[in-house]
């Protein structure tokens, strides 16, 4: 027994012994990882999602012959740690990549701090030119009780002092003219302090948006790498970074003829991640990222009758350009600008939007843009061109009389699997002419693009009779009301071509056998009554040739009990 208690106890010795070393080894790890120099590193390449962003960051670091830990810090406010990946380019083995957020006893604030000089700057620039107005006041002040005292009655005792008519005419005029010197200087000074305190607002906003989700610490990845020899490094780390989106913005373009139509299709982006893309290999992709996604399990189908629902318990109470163009490349000179339009030769054929390499997955569409990009982490907005293309479709003209009053040219086509729900911007023959949104289309469903109101194309939905029938041979009341409906709709062609004309109307539908609709009369009929499984709604097609009329008569009778208002009527 004797011995098996210290072959226990020698056991326990090695084991506490061994946990010692393990803990001393851990902190060793530790301590080498919070001394360690982040290497330098540059975001290279970001593919942006509608709602998130993946960044992917470069490095080039000398390894020596042995284990090394190497880290790459990041700045981006809200990252998915466990998106963080990395891949080492060189001789030798990973053993781990993680993310890891290190205290610091002064959080990196060059941004801030740049941001905080430059505050202090256009405040005081402010102040001067307060300054400067108080001036200007103050002689503003002294001309006027110049004037005043030169309009005031003068003493006798002073006449013979004062100077001449002629004199003080002068000397009037030339302070006229120094009061209109100091009116002009001050709307000088006034417009530059609006223009400051628009600045002052921008500088205070991105200051807000740093400090409001920026880390206390230093953020990195950390890399354990056994290299096999010395040697140069190339390391790339991907993560997924929030606050950063992108959505579709659509221009179409029909010429004047409006015999094809033109569809180009932008993305909006908007980056606050904390990191400024400075050229990177931007790509924008329209598949959405799987956040905890679980495919959908089909339940029983359980019919029960109604049963009171239990009360539930309270819960305990708890304690802002159009295009954005490569930095790199500058804008044209003036000079070089005047040259260009003295210059008969200069090319006269309109300038493509650019457009991006697509590619296409079993998931989703991906553009990559052509050019390096450099996109700042702030409060605005960033438009891209993607792609153009050509739409094919028809063009006709569509009219709901009863709902408005307007005819609008529409081109018909077919969606495809790029087209994404976003704003439409509609230019017809050169000029723009409104707004409308891009709903959200299954790839081969039929879509109708609103290309704005023609005044040339009248349809008039007018009521020719509602007459209520409440009595019997005009003596004997009803029990029931029977009201005589008619209407008539005019279309109208002022152009001098032929047009295709939809128009939808519908007729009143009884949900209820206390409501009946009869003696329906359509001249003509409809080319389709309940239009795309809508009870009641017809549409008809129309060809009218230059300044041709053409009516639509629509006829029914309902009755209803006398003693039951009726709704839809």
């Amino acid at each position: 027994m004797h011995a098996l208690n210290r072959r226990i106890r020698k056991a326990e010795s090695t084991a506490y012994r061994f946990g010692i070393f393990i803990t001393a080894l851990c902190f060793c790890l530790m301590a080498a990882v919070a001394s360690a120099e982040a290497v330098p590193s540059r975001i290279k390449e970001v593919t942006l999602f509608p709602n998130k962003a993946l960044i992917k960051r470069e490095a080039v670091v000398t390894a020596g012959k042995g284990r090394q830990e190497i880290l790459i810090e990041v700045d981006a406010y809200r990252i998915d740690h466990d998106s963080v990946s990395a891949k080492v380019f060189g001789d030798g083995e990973i053993f781990s990549v993680q993310f890891r957020e290190m205290p610091l006893t002064e959080a990196p604030q060059e941004k801030i701090k740049a941001l905080e000089q430059k505050l202090k700057g256009l405040k005081k620039a402010r102040r001067a030119l307060n300054d400067d107005k108080e001036v200007l006041k103050s002689k503003e002040q002294f001309v006027r009780s110049v004037i005043q005292f030169s309009e005031q009655q003068v003493p006798k005792e002073i006449k013979t002092a004062f100077p001449k008519a002629e004199d003080l005419e002068k000397i009037l005029r030339f302070i006229n003219a120094n009061l209109q010197s100091i009116n002009s200087q001050k709307q000088t000074i006034d417009a530059r302090i609006e223009d400051l305190d628009r600045e002052i607002k921008v500088v205070e906003r991105d200051l807000a948006a740093l400090g409001k989700g920026r880390p206390a610490g230093k953020q990195v990845i950390e890399i354990v790498f056994n290299s096999k020899k010395d040697q140069k490094l190339r390391i790339e780390a991907d993560y997924v970074t929030q606050n950063a989106s992108w959505s579709p913005l659509y221009k179409v373009t029909v010429p004047g003829m409006a015999d094809a139509a033109g569809l180009t299709m932008f993305g909006n982006i908007r980056q606050k991640t904390g990191e400024d893309w400075d050229r990177v290999a931007l790509s924008i992709s329209n598949a959405v990222p799987l956040e905890g996604g679980v495919l959908p399990s089909l339940s029983s189908w359980i019919v029960d009758i109604e049963r009171p629902r239990p009360k539930a318990k309270k819960a305990k109470k708890a304690g802002d350009s159009f295009l954005m163009y490569n930095k790199a490349a500058p804008a044209p000179a003036a000079e070089a600008m005047r040259d260009a339009d003295r210059d008969e030769e200069t090319e006269k054929t309109e300038a493509a939007f650019v457009s991006a390499e697509r590619t296409e997955s079993l998931l989703a569409f991906e553009y990559k843009l052509p050019q390096p990009l450099s996109i700042e982490s702030r409060d605005k907005e960033t438009v891209l061109p993607l792609y153009t293309k050509s739409l094919k479709g028809t063009f006709a003209h569509y009219a709901v009389p009863r709902m408005n009053k307007a005819t609008f040219l529409v081109m018909k086509a077919s969606a495809d699997g790029e087209l994404l729900p976003g704003p439409l911007n509609v230019y017809f023959d050169g000029r723009f002419v409104g707004k409308t949104m891009l709903g959200d289309r299954r790839a081969g469903e039929e879509m109708n693009l609103n290309l704005g109101a023609d005044r040339e194309v009248r349809v008039q939905r007018e009521v020719i009779r509602d007459k209520l029938e409440e009595t019997l041979f005009g003596a004997i009341e009803r029990s029931t009301v029977v009201r005589n409906m008619a209407y008539r709709i005019v279309m109208e062609n002022l152009k001098k071509k032929e047009v295709h004309l939809q128009v939808m109307d519908s007729v009143p539908v009884s949900r209820s056998d206390k409501v009946s609709v009869k003696d329906m009369k359509i001249t003509p009929q409809p080319k389709e009554k309940n239009y795309q499984g809508r009870d009641g709604v017809l549409m008809w097609e129309e060809v009218l040739k230059p300044g041709e009329k053409k009516e639509i008569m629509v006829e029914f009778v309902v009755t209803y009990p006398k003693d039951m208002p009726v709704v839809g009527l």
